[in-house]
């Protein structure tokens, strides 16, 4: 009774044992998938919020440049308004002060002067601005590309790291987990034979002693046989009992026997089951690391495509940094030539056109406008006055090639009426009367006159000249 005692405890241990295993395993799945699910969650709503503040950031953005351009047409249109009243006002003006433009050629000179260093100065600075603005921005991008640069490269190595780190804790988590079950299982099995061999063993030598005994009463039965019938009644009936409790005996040993096997076979079924278990289980944690792998080449990729990314815009960066300075040194030039044309124009200069390119002096215009449209205003009159005087020309040329062709007609109806030959006689001709009637169709009273114009500035001109 008490080695099976013992046997039940050894037993009972060893149930606790696997259902302790089993709930510590479960507790293991449970906060791994709670732990996939976070990060899911998580992933969700950070890509939701990036949509969000993207979204958000874009309204900002069209809200702020739409009052931006309102701002900005509003401005200009009421430069516009204002300029417009400006030059009404500055061409009645100028009719009334054609007297006194000789007192104003020495302010207006030096007003000139004035405006043209200006001008220099605020395109030298607007270079410089210019120039500087580029490479602070040139820095900060560099400086924004190496810093993002740093931090993925060590996010990066931080997530090999971890994935590596849980990869190789897993491995041995796995491996001590498979050399305690093997080591269970083989102490277990040499217990269960070494306990079967201990019964075999006493069951042989309680047999053994039986049988021995049996032989001693026989041959003792048989000694006795004839001196007294009744006593081997009796001896007969004592064999017969001792021979039901052995029987007895045996079947019960045959029962713990049959027991064992059944437990022998419990347990074979339970390393089988568990063996099973473990292989899937292996073969979850091996898909979980193929997926593992999976998603770090998947990063890998895509900050290479990053990196690539990145190198092209530098790379576009400096292709339009070198065309916009090559820009900028065209617009120099240009400058430079415009500046001494204009130098060039200012010394062929007219009173009149001195005194047309006086500065007007407006208070309201000076804070509204900006910084250069000041300079730019001379600029903008003389090149205006030029196209009107290029049209005046162009129209006076047409007019005075209308005047010659009709001067030509007149002349050459003039020769064709003083000389006579054959052409003459063949074409029309007034002067040609023959019966009282000419070749040539009278011109009505109706008929408009050819008259010349002289335009005024032409005139002005001259009498200047």
């Amino acid at each position: 009774m008490a080695k099976k005692g013992k046997k039940e405890k050894g037993v009972k241990t060893e149930a606790q044992l696997l259902k302790e295993e089993e709930a510590r395993r479960k507790l293991m799945e449970e906060t791994k998938a709670k732990a996939k699910e976070k990060q899911l969650v998580e992933e969700k709503n950070s890509k939701l919020n990036a949509l969000k503040i993207q979204s958000r950031w874009r309204e900002i953005m069209k809200h702020v440049k739409v009052q931006a351009l309102q701002a900005q047409v509003e401005a200009l249109q009421q430069i516009h308004e204002r300029h417009m009243d400006r030059k009404n006002a500055a061409t009645i003006a100028l009719e009334k002060d054609l007297g006194e433009a000789e007192q104003q050629f020495g302010t207006a000179l030096q007003a000139h002067c004035i405006n043209t260093d200006t001008l220099i100065d605020l395109q030298l600075g607007r270079l410089n601005t210019l120039q500087n603005q580029f490479g602070s921005e040139l820095g900060l991008l560099e400086a924004e590309f190496h810093t993002e640069r740093a931090k993925l490269q060590t996010q990066s190595a931080l997530e090999k790291a971890e994935i590596l780190g849980i990869i190789t804790r897993m491995e041995q988590e796995f491996q001590e987990t498979e050399a305690d079950a093997k080591h269970e299982y083989s102490s277990q099995k040499d217990d269960i034979k070494n306990k079967n061999l201990e019964e075999k063993h006493a069951l042989r030598i309680q047999l053994e002693g039986t049988v021995e005994d049996l032989w001693r009463q026989f041959q003792a039965a048989l000694n006795q046989y004839n001196s007294s019938t009744e006593e081997r009644k009796r001896q007969f009936e004592d064999l017969k009992q001792k021979d039901q409790k052995n029987a007895k005996e045996i079947e019960q040993q045959m029962k713990r026997l049959i027991k064992l096997q059944e437990t022998i076979a419990h347990f074979k079924a339970k390393l089988s089951n568990n063996s099973k278990e473990y292989e899937e289980r292996n073969k979850t944690l091996r898909e979980e690391k193929e997926a593992i792998q999976a998603h770090f080449q998947a990063l890998k990729r895509r900050m290479n495509n990053f990196r690539k990314s990145e190198h092209k815009r530098l790379t576009d960066l400096t292709l339009l940094s070198s065309k916009v300075l090559k820009d900028l040194s065209v617009k120099v030039e240009k400058a430079e030539m415009i500046i001494k044309l204009a130098e060039m124009n200012r010394k062929l200069e007219t009173e009149k056109e001195k005194e047309f390119n006086m500065p007007a002096n407006d208070p309201e215009l000076a804070e509204i406008l900006p910084k250069e449209f000041p300079a730019m205003e001379q600029f903008n009159k003389r090149f205006n006055k030029i196209s009107l005087d290029v049209l005046a020309l162009k129209k006076q040329k047409e007019g005075l090639q209308e005047e010659n062709a009709n001067l030509r007609s007149i002349l050459r109806q003039y020769l064709d009426g003083i000389s006579l030959n054959e052409d003459v006689l063949n074409q029309l001709n007034p002067l040609v009367v023959v019966n009282g009637r000419t070749n040539a169709p009278l011109k009505s009273s109706n008929a408009p006159l050819n008259i010349t114009y002289v335009e005024v500035s032409h005139q002005h001109k001259s009498e200047l000249m």
